[in-house]
């Protein structure tokens, strides 16, 4: 076996350890920034996904906030068309006679008295009859809009059939405000219609039932204004009873 010779010169020695001490160094150094750039690029990575993530979380917080806009979007009109008639957008039916139960609940707590009209065009068939029933729906139309414009926040218009209408006029201090206000009413519904590029003439009969003077209960108040109604039809139509 043969034997290496190893220098016994002490600054030899000392330089080989100095030298295999910076190789470790720089080895170590060198693991050093090996990591350092794994975890740089892990870093990088988690970022990018963090990025990728908030995309896809904006993106569905958006769509949820659409889909909610949507859908209180949708119940509002389901809402709407629950409670309105479809040809006229006002009040139907059903929805009018709780609103006149709870005004006569309100006006019984509160002591005061409210006016319940029913409204009746004058010979509206023959618009049908002469002018097709697309005519007689834009008259109608036009009817609501001006029921509609004439009354306060507080009251209420619906179609209570065909070419009958019920408004709800709450709050009245005295009997003379409701004739006066159905007067006017008689005046704006005589005003001219605009169909088809020309315009046909109407009137209206309108009978007046007060709470608590002539009924107690929607049905009651109803009936009575329609009897005054017909009274007013009968006395050649146009006219308040």
């Amino acid at each position: 076996m043969m034997n290496i010779p190893v220098s016994t010169n002490p600054h030899l020695l000392q330089s080989t350890v100095l030298q295999l001490h910076l190789n470790a160094l720089h080895s170590d150094m060198t693991d050093m920034r090996c990591e350092v750039a794994l975890q740089q690029k892990h870093w990088h990575l988690q970022q990018q996904q963090l990025q990728q993530d908030n995309r896809v979380l904006s993106l569905a917080l958006l769509q949820a906030g659409a889909l909610n806009s949507n859908s209180q979007a949708q119940l509002k009109q389901l809402t709407h068309d629950s409670q309105c008639d479809a040809l006229t957008q006002t009040l139907n039916r059903n929805i009018m006679l709780d609103r006149i139960g709870h005004a006569i609940s309100l006006a019984t707590r509160q002591h005061h008295q409210f006016a319940l009209l029913f409204i009746d065009l004058d010979n509206f068939k023959p618009v049908n009859d002469q002018h097709g029933h697309a005519a007689g729906d834009a008259a109608l139309q036009q009817v609501s809009q001006r029921l509609t414009a004439a009354i306060r926040d507080s009251d209420a218009v619906s179609r209570h059939g065909g070419d009958e209408f019920l408004l709800l006029l709450n709050n009245i201090n005295h009997r003379s405000d409701a004739i006066s206000f159905s007067s006017k009413l008689c005046t704006i519904l005589a005003q001219p219609y605009l169909i088809d590029g020309g315009s046909i003439s109407l009137s209206a009969s309108i009978g007046i039932a007060l709470f608590p003077e002539h009924g107690n209960s929607p049905q009651s108040l109803i009936s009575y204004a329609d009897a005054a109604m017909y009274q007013a039809k009968q006395a050649g139509g146009g006219r308040v009873c």
